[in-house]
């Protein structure tokens, strides 16, 4: 394991989760003008923080594992800036939440729990007979101690599913029930549609997942990780997919020029992005969508849409 350095835990625990929360600032703000005409502070504020709680969180516990050995001092010296990080956007998260409707706090619950037990062993059997006992059921069977946890990360392409419903129908039910906005928008956003700017969004951060693990392909390999392209086992096969599923999206939503660039902007970075290409560089296919987003917001404000 590659020793931790005071740049590294920072852009790991602090800019990172910061700059995957633009993104999703930027989408909530997108809806937010879609469904009522104007941009209201907390569903963006609740959809921002989470992002960041959730990722500092897994990222700050990824760099504790290295306690002990060159990079342990480092860690032990940036570790209070990092809780000090998460107790402000725990902060935040609660002031938007609890100036929000109680559906608002569920949704959200709902949508990151899967985040927070990404990497967490469950052990199923464990729970189930915690379960019977508080139902009263009778448990006489021993647990199996030689029985591996639950990992929801092995599931087989279970990172790309739950990433893509997370940043689309999360989102979008957190944003709605904070705003307590219809469900038929009365609101012409146009070229926008809710349902368009859904299936477009999933379908975009499904497809920057996997191009995360198009980048992390011979380490998850190596360690048995079932990502689609390890499913699949060939790098050529997934670029293959991914730019036909981005062109059927570009082709079903023709209508929206954002969508289009947006789509053919991906598509390109399918073929342009590798395994051997440096990690700074995917930050261009995590913001393939908010690119065009924020293109589309600067020219509204000029009045050329």
């Amino acid at each position: 394991m590659a020793t931790t350095t005071a740049s590294s835990f920072i852009s790991s625990v602090i800019l990172q989760p910061i700059i995957v929360a633009i993104s999703s600032a930027v989408y909530s703000s997108l809806l937010s003008y879609e469904m009522v005409g104007k941009l209201d502070w907390r569903p963006i504020v609740i959809c921002a923080t989470s992002d960041v709680l959730v990722i500092a969180a897994d990222h700050l516990k990824d760099q504790e594992i290295v306690t002990g050995t060159r990079g342990a001092a480092v860690i032990k010296r940036f570790t209070p800036l990092a809780r000090i990080f998460l107790a402000l956007n725990v902060s935040l998260l609660v002031a938007a939440l609890s100036l929000s409707p109680p559906k608002a706090t569920l949704f959200t619950a709902i949508f990151t729990s899967p985040a927070f037990l990404w990497t967490t062993p469950l052990d199923l059997s464990r729970i189930g007979a915690v379960l019977k006992r508080l139902i009263g059921a009778n448990y006489s069977q021993e647990v199996d101690k030689a029985h591996k946890p639950f990992i929801i990360k092995r599931v087989p392409g279970m990172k790309a599913f739950f990433s893509g419903t997370i940043r689309s129908c999360g989102v979008f039910l957190v944003v709605h029930s904070a705003l307590q906005s219809p469900w038929t928008s009365t609101h012409n956003a146009l070229p926008w549609t809710i349902a368009e700017t859904l299936v477009w969004s999933m379908v975009n951060r499904t497809g920057h997942c996997i191009m995360s693990d198009v980048r992390d392909y011979d380490e998850d390999k190596e360690a048995g990780v079932p990502t689609i392209p390890v499913l699949l086992d060939s790098l050529l096969k997934t670029r293959m997919i991914l730019t036909v599923v981005h062109a059927a999206i570009l082709t079903a939503f023709r209508h929206n020029p954002f969508i289009v660039a947006s789509s053919c902007f991906a598509i390109a970075l399918v073929w342009i992005l590798g395994k051997d290409t440096p990690k700074p560089y995917f930050r261009l296919s995590l913001h393939s969508q908010s690119i065009f987003i924020i293109t589309y917001a600067v020219m509204l404000a000029f009045g050329l849409v």
